[in-house]
């Protein structure tokens, strides 16, 4: 029997959230899920609050408040309808389609934070609300959600993505076996092919040129010594997978090396490969605490314009 999967899709009315929905349907096993969708409505317009003129809409222009609120309530009922029809229509069972709509209380990213923690499985937002910037970068509710959550797996969509090929971008740390399983046993039942990728940092990245350091002999020890690890890593992360349930015929391994970016080499066999999905840990082997994000893990999500990523703790 599959495992039920309760998933908190927090959508803002653009197309980037409603492409958030779609992926869902999609990439899930529609008859294990159980979704909500969160809208936390402003309170006021953006661009009168970074004026700081909120009290002077509310107050002074008392008519207007009231016409938006009515034309803003309206937008956001009717985009959390198509929202439902479209999870319907992708065959999640509409008893199980839950809407949560909100006031803003604390501030939307945090009011998506309080919510996640009511036994959520993932999170799923569009890369981009209305507010997004220009070329590659996150915004800002996304970006806050994706630093706020560290317990709970966190998806950002971007775009409408319709491959079903998952990149699993691994490394050897437990944080890499967590993303394996959590990938493997959210989407065994489906028809999604998995990639295992490993990329290997070259010599002689940094401030310091490891090459005047490292003699051959250790250089030639450490790719025999790669060449070694790599594939054992393989096996473990595919037997992980299929425990899940995925057929061992949807699985393959690719690694690169040298590699001079590992984030850039994991965007270029992305892009190359046609994978609509990267999933990676939270953090590599790095354990600082400082930060809540691996850097890997960090520029991949900055950059990935275009495919959903899975940040999974």
């Amino acid at each position: 029997m599959t495992k039920k999967r309760k998933i908190l899709i927090a959508v803002d009315g653009s197309p980037d959230s409603f492409n958030a929905v779609r992926y869902v349907g999609q990439i899930c096993t529609p008859e294990a899920l159980e979704v909500s969708l969160m809208h936390v409505m402003s309170t006021v317009p953006k661009t009168l609050r970074d004026l700081d003129k909120e009290d002077f809409f509310r107050e002074e222009m008392q008519h207007k408040y009231d016409q938006w609120k009515i034309k803003r309530g309206k937008a956001v009922e009717a985009f959390l309808v198509d929202a439902t029809d479209l999870l319907v229509k992708a065959k999640v069972d509409e008893d199980r389609v839950r809407v949560i709509l909100q006031e803003e209380k604390v501030g939307i990213a945090r009011d998506i934070l309080v919510e996640s923690a009511r036994g959520y499985d993932a999170i799923v937002l569009g890369r981009s609300g209305f507010s997004k910037p220009q070329g590659f970068f996150l915004g800002s509710v996304s970006r806050k959600v994706a630093e706020g959550v560290e317990n709970i797996p966190v998806w950002l969509v971007g775009g409408e993505i319709k491959s079903r090929k998952i990149l699993l971008a691994l490394d050897v740390s437990e944080n890499s076996l967590r993303a394996v399983v959590y990938a493997g046993d959210f989407t065994a039942s489906t028809e999604a092919e998995f990639t295992l990728y490993h990329v290997v940092r070259s010599f002689g990245v940094g401030i310091v040129d490891e090459n005047s350091i490292l003699d051959e002999e250790m250089k030639e020890r450490f790719v025999e010594e790669v060449q070694n690890d790599v594939p054992r890593m393989f096996s473990r992360y595919t037997e992980s997978l299929k425990k899940s349930g995925v057929a061992s015929t949807r699985i393959s391994n690719k690694h690169t090396f040298p590699s001079y970016s590992r984030a850039g080499d994991i965007l270029k066999e992305t892009e190359r490969g046609g994978y609509g999905t990267i999933v990676l840990g939270r953090r590599g082997l790095s354990t600082a605490p400082e930060f809540s994000m691996g850097g890997v893990t960090n520029k991949v999500l900055s950059r990935a314009k275009g495919f959903a990523v899975w940040i999974v703790p």
